[in-house]
């Protein structure tokens, strides 16, 4: 961060800046040629500021920030303090106007700076153009393959018949459905439940029978087909 001092004279470059350079080339000949004040345009004597300086040179100028940028940096601004110039500060001027006057590079330069730019983003873009398609086509191989797409559901088809919706197919499918489910569990329950929940025994099942009860029984005679 610059300090106040910098900005102090960093300020007086910028009103440096803006005075018509005649003005600029007549104020460093009155610094040589007077007694350099701060604080107000003349003082007793031969004591003038920078800007009377320059006017005693024929550096006229009306419209200027000077006079207020020259006093901010040696520090007597707003402290009705009118004193003479030390040496640093008038040698710090000095610079600043000999800087501004410096010409500005050459047209030439410039353009020969602007097709140096030109010519290395032109370099860049066809370097971009030869290695863009090799890295897609790298990324391309690397890529993983794509899942297969999942097999489209079937859809059943409803029937419309003298106004009302066939769903005998629909009844079909469901029950095919379900016979297949029935096979699977009896498959796997095996049918000896069928016989504990269906079959009915007497109670005597099991009881032995009573020889007398059959010592009487035509066994050959049961067996004879019943004339019709």
């Amino acid at each position: 961060m610059a300090t106040p001092r910098e900005q102090a004279r960093a300020e007086l470059r910028r009103s440096i800046d803006v005075l018509p350079e005649r003005t600029r080339k007549a104020m460093l000949v009155g610094l040589g040629n007077n007694t350099v004040i701060t604080g107000a345009f003349a003082a007793s004597g031969q004591g003038a500021c920078p800007m009377m300086a320059a006017h005693r040179e024929g550096g006229r100028t009306s419209c200027c920030t000077f006079p207020e940028a020259w006093d901010k940096f040696t520090g007597v601004y707003g402290r009705h303090i009118v004193r003479e110039a030390t040496p640093y500060e008038i040698q710090i001027l000095c610079e600043e106007i000999e800087a501004s006057l410096v010409p500005a590079p050459h047209t030439s330069d410039l353009a020969d700076a602007i097709a140096e730019h030109q010519a290395m983003l032109e370099a860049r873009r066809r370097e971009a153009e030869v290695v863009a398609p090799a890295v897609a086509e790298r990324e391309e191989e690397q890529a993983p393959a794509p899942a297969p797409a999942p097999a489209p559901r079937r859809k059943r088809r409803l029937r419309i018949t003298g106004g009302h919706v066939d769903l005998s197919e629909a009844i079909n499918e469901h029950k095919s459905a379900a016979r297949n489910r029935r096979s699977r569990e009896a498959e796997d329950l095996g049918i000896d439940w069928l016989f504990e929940q269906t079959l009915v025994l007497p109670d005597d099942f099991n009881a032995q029978s009573d020889p007398a009860q059959t010592a009487g029984v035509d066994f050959d005679a049961a067996e004879t087909p019943v004339a019709r």
